[in-house]
């Protein structure tokens, strides 16, 4: 599921422009800015009673960086319209669909490295891998 979000991401134009290729699982990428984080927060496996079905819902948080307000809130627009609602193929992974549960703003460090952030928590529901 990790390939295909970084994948989906880092193939919708508008976030690649502002982001490069600063999409990282588990750590911020460095002081360059703007940039995405997630994490993958907790996953649960669908079953039947014939077993499991293969389906997952994860929830992630995406975290958006950016040193102005303004630079967070533009990338993480863009994060919102990159994410698919209904069921797409990436890096060879079906995902059934990205809902956003919540979205919220903070302001970390202090100057002259200020950073703002735009947290967006997501339910992602996909294949297991």
């Amino acid at each position: 599921m990790e390939e295909a979000i970084t994948a989906i991401l880092l193939g919708a134009v508008p976030v690649a422009t502002l982001v490069g290729n600063r999409v990282n699982w588990g750590e911020r990428p460095g002081e360059d800015m703007p940039a995405i984080t997630l994490h993958r927060i907790s996953g649960a496996r669908d079953a039947t009673m014939e077993g499991r079905s293969g389906l997952v819902s994860s929830t992630v948080q995406l975290d958006v960086w950016g040193r102005a307000y303004r630079d967070s809130k533009l990338l993480a627009r863009a994060v919102i319209a990159a994410l698919p609602q209904t069921r797409v193929v990436a890096a060879g992974i079906t995902v059934q669909g990205v809902f956003i549960n919540s979205e919220s703003d903070s302001f970390e460090g202090d100057d002259p490295l200020p950073l703002f952030r735009t947290r967006i928590d997501l339910s992602v529901w996909h294949q297991e891998n």
